[in-house]
């Protein structure tokens, strides 16, 4: 067995070839695109559930294998794949290719029309070595914004529109109000439809809050000066403030050099702290919360406590990218509760629960507000769903069974006036054994009853990122 190591980083391997993680099992290359009509269901879908329910992640490019040694799981290019419901039916399954920057070529396809990065005409500075891999890769999010539906990513990359079947239309800049930069991760506002995001850059000394308005285009903006060139995966939103995490996973000029896909790596010197930026303030404005040393991928939610201190509930690492940059591989996150004090500069930590999860979501009609509810991908003995009452501090969960790999679960309320934890839970299910899979239907309030509906798909995608259930009814009206 031999051992490769580069920067600190090591990839075990065969004689033959080294081995990544990140390139097997249900991370391995999805190849063919399809399309499955009339889908056999278990149980019964909900009649008032019409629409699609889309995931996007990152997947190895099956055509120019990725390199073991340096490749990461965040990097690969972005695949689309979806499920479409209509009056108790599950009419279809697709899965495409984002033809991102990355993939087009390897197909033999042309490239995406639309605007190119306006990022990269503003180089921070020169860095020597082999340039970062800065492809315009779309696999991190869909969202429908404006009757029209995209594929998100950060960094840099521009957002994909993408067609209600999921072919790729175009890469857009927001009609040229997007300043190069979008993100992974937005959150909408209950109250006014916007998304709202921080957008980041690896040749940026700055994080750039942006508010993506239900007309389809940018109408605020506000530069954050930051410590470093941290990546910043998620934020969140208040009433009063947006909410990132400045550190400590910083870009790495080393990393950079010697080729790495993802090249930001912990750093121990980083003075990491909360950036509570005002609503309706700017970049002087901001307050700084100082904190441990923590990594935050993915926050469930934040909301302003009556003492004008602010609660924070993210799911938190104490180690990652330090010897491994393949992906988040050297510690399990738990679900933590920071309390930022803007009046002291200062944050409490609260452990809500020590359990390995991650990938949280809520009824996002209360983004912004105070939750009770939390749901969770983690596990239970198998993978499974997790959900938090955060206010009788319980837990249930939902075990997907032997040989499953449960993603994110996505809430969608039963009405629109219903009560929060009244509604849906869906999610994807890969079958690693059969290489199938399962788009799931469960009642939140009930979880221990399983799926009222399991839909089987002939077909195994990537485990995916992130997704969203997407009425068709807010596609037809905002197209009229």
């Amino acid at each position: 067995m031999k051992r490769f190591s580069h920067l600190g980083t090591s990839v075990e391997s065969t004689d033959e070839a080294p081995r990544n993680a990140y390139l097997e099992g249900p991370f391995a290359p999805v190849a063919q695109e399809i399309t499955a009509r009339d889908l056999e269901v278990t149980g019964t879908i909900p009649e008032a559930l019409n629409g699609r329910f889309l995931r996007v992640g990152s997947n190895p490019n099956p055509v120019d294998p990725e390199d073991p040694r340096t490749y990461n799981w965040f990097t690969g290019t972005g695949m689309v794949f979806g499920v479409r419901l209509r009056e108790g039916r599950a009419e279809w399954y697709r899965n495409r290719f984002v033809r991102d920057d990355q993939i087009s070529p390897a197909l033999g396809t042309p490239r995406a029309p639309g605007p190119d990065q306006l990022a990269r005409r503003e180089p921070y500075r020169d860095l020597s070595g082999p340039r970062f891999v800065d492809t315009n890769v779309s696999n991190t999010n869909v969202f429908a914004v404006a009757g029209r539906t995209y594929a998100f990513a950060e960094a840099g990359v521009l957002p994909m529109e993408i067609s209600y079947e999921l072919e790729t239309v175009a890469r857009t800049d927001f009609g040229g109000t997007l300043n190069g930069s979008w993100t992974g991760h937005p959150h909408r506002d209950p109250d006014t439809g916007d998304l709202h995001g921080m957008a980041y850059y690896w040749q940026w000394d700055h994080a750039s809050y942006q508010v993506l308005g239900t007309d389809g285009k940018v109408n605020k903006r506000i530069d954050v000066p930051v410590h470093g060139r941290p990546t910043i995966h998620d934020m969140a939103i208040t009433s009063k403030y947006a909410i990132f995490l400045d550190g400590p996973l910083n870009f790495n000029e080393k990393a950079h050099g010697g080729g790495h896909a993802f090249p930001y790596v912990w750093d121990l010197e980083y003075p990491v702290r909360w950036a509570l930026v005002p609503r309706d303030g700017e970049a002087a404005d901001v307050k700084w919360c100082e904190s441990d040393q923590t990594c935050v991928f993915h926050i469930l939610n934040a909301y302003d406590l009556p003492d004008g201190r602010v609660a924070v509930d993210a799911c938190s690492y104490p180690k990652l990218f330090v010897n491994d940059l393949s992906g988040p591989t050297e510690s399990k996150a738990n679900l933590d509760r920071f309390i930022l004090d803007p009046a002291t500069g200062t944050t409490k930590v609260e452990r809500l629960d020590d359990r390995p999860q991650e990938m949280p979501r809520l009824d996002e009609r209360l983004i912004g507000k105070q939750h009770r509810y939390g749901y969770f991908a983690g596990r239970r003995g198998s993978s499974a769903i997790i959900k938090h009452d955060l206010r009788q501090q319980s837990t249930e969960a939902f075990e997907h069974g032997p040989g499953k790999i449960g993603v994110e679960a996505v809430f969608v309320p039963r009405t629109p006036d219903s009560a929060e934890d009244d509604g849906w839970l869906m999610t994807h299910v890969i079958d690693m054994p059969t290489q199938t899979s399962e788009m799931l239907i469960l009642h939140a309030q009930d979880l221990a009853a399983g799926p009222v509906a399991r839909i089987h798909i002939p077909h195994r995608p990537n485990t995916g990122f992130h997704g969203n259930w997407i009425p068709d009814a807010e596609i037809q009206q905002a197209n009229g």
